[in-house]
């Protein structure tokens, strides 16, 4: 079982994320006990008092802060998953709280499938920490240098747990931190779990000089290129990398070193009792109280029947892939795919998503025997696909969404995915051993 506490100090805020991990464990068989805390001082004494797995800690709180609060948990325990959650215009604090010990940080209002996919990756990692596998192998060098570092950390990546240990090291057992760091260390991470999915061994190599890391990635050659710029893309800290003899090398500066404080003494106060049966607000109300919400109309009323049937069919049959599917059943898919995209295409506030699922439904009508074949793995991809399209029609005409481009980035990003997968062999001769730095 999990320990989890929750630090914010408004309740809805505290709800929906209760609310959210409550459903990822009901969907995936874990056993976790959540507590609540209003601020940063009343958390830093419940987990001097308790061993949490993982802390959601909101920046902006009264009587103590989120980054205050993350420091002087750190000065005392240096293993509990600390992940900050914050506005997405508040990236000076979120800085100073990953310089002061989180891991990773979530930002508001809270997408349900991005925390679903990150809640996954939090608990693998937690979970791999009771059960250490150490490996070790010597041969390898960054792209960016031919010199030869004595300073040398290389982890033999053979399954998660080996990728955890890489997280780990530079996001939790260091008491190095920064923006930049964090954000080179998700990636690669984000990338190594890719690279097994597909069947890869690699290793992680971290070399040092005195003020430079570099971390490279081998078997870089077996990530689709457009799944790589992607995720590079969505972790816009790292600015320097490069791809080279089937392996990728991230050159990223060493962070100052923070002094931790003194184990601080504090008034033992009486933590507020947080009532347990409380209705937790919907994903879609805690939108509503942050951000004004707004239905648009600008899709003929024919074609918005036509798109309704056409993702209603979608959803049913995505929601199965992974049990099992048929073939009639993958040109089910993609015909739907391609309808939606046609009838989305025809607008210009929803030409990006249309051409996203057009273009995914003609790759999987052109890879159907490769899609029956990696169904089992592209089954959570599917189903995200098919909720996230359902989402957005309902939000955009009906509900109400925060901006006509909301889901653009997502819906995408998934479809490039699906894609990705279907035609990795097509690119399996396509020239990976270029010299250059991306250019996008």
């Amino acid at each position: 079982m999990i320990k989890i506490l929750i630090v914010d100090d408004n309740q809805n805020n505290r709800m929906l994320i209760r609310a959210l991990v409550e459903d990822y464990c009901e969907d995936n068989d874990k056993m976790v006990l959540i507590s609540e805390a209003t601020n940063g001082l009343e958390a830093s004494l419940l987990a001097e008092d308790d061993r949490f797995g993982l802390i959601f800690m909101d920046i902006m709180m009264p009587q103590m802060d989120g980054i205050e609060a993350t420091q002087r948990i750190r000065s005392f325990d240096s293993k509990t998953m600390i992940v900050a959650v914050s506005a997405v215009d508040d990236g000076e604090r979120q800085k100073q709280i990953l310089s002061c010990g989180a891991e990773d940080y979530i930002s508001k209002p809270i997408n349900a499938d991005i925390f679903s996919a990150r809640l996954g990756n939090y608990f693998s990692l937690i979970e791999s920490r009771s059960n250490p596998k150490p490996h070790f192998n010597p041969d390898a060098a960054n792209v960016f240098s031919g010199d030869v570092f004595s300073r040398k950390v290389i982890f033999y990546i053979q399954n998660e747990d080996d990728l955890a240990q890489f997280w780990e090291y530079y996001l939790l057992d260091s008491d190095l931190g920064s923006e930049e760091l964090s954000g080179c260390v998700r990636a690669l991470y984000a990338l190594g779990g890719i690279a097994l999915k597909l069947g890869a061994n690699m290793q992680m190599i971290i070399e040092e000089s005195d003020k430079l890391y570099y971390m490279t990635m081998t078997e870089a050659d077996k990530i689709n290129s457009k799944i790589l710029q992607l995720i590079m893309l969505k972790n816009p800290e790292v600015t320097e990398y490069k791809i080279e003899n089937n392996k990728l090398s991230v050159r990223v500066s060493k962070p100052i070193k923070i002094t931790p404080i003194a184990k601080p003494q504090i008034e033992v106060v009486e933590p507020t009792i947080v009532v347990q049966n409380e209705a937790p607000c919907t994903p879609y109300e805690y939108v509503a109280a942050s951000q004004a919400l707004q239905v648009y109309d600008f899709m003929e009323d024919e074609d918005f029947v036509d798109l309704q049937e056409y993702v209603g069919k979608l959803n049913t049959i995505m929601l199965i892939i992974g049990g099992g599917v048929e073939p009639h059943e993958v040109d089910e898919i993609s015909i739907a795919l391609q309808s939606i995209g046609r009838v989305a295409s025809g607008y210009t506030d929803s030409y990006i998503i249309g051409q996203a699922l057009f273009g995914l439904g003609m790759v999987i009508a052109s890879h159907e025997s490769e899609f029956l074949k990696q169904s089992s793995a592209l089954g959570p991809l599917c189903a995200a696909v098919g909720r996230d399209v359902e989402s957005w029609m309902t939000q955009t005409f009906t509900t109400g969404a925060p901006s006509v481009d909301y889901m653009n980035d997502t819906i995408v990003a998934n479809a490039q995915m699906i894609e990705s997968f279907l035609i990795m062999d097509d690119n399996a001769s396509s020239d990976t051993g270029t010299d250059d730095i991306f250019d996008f």
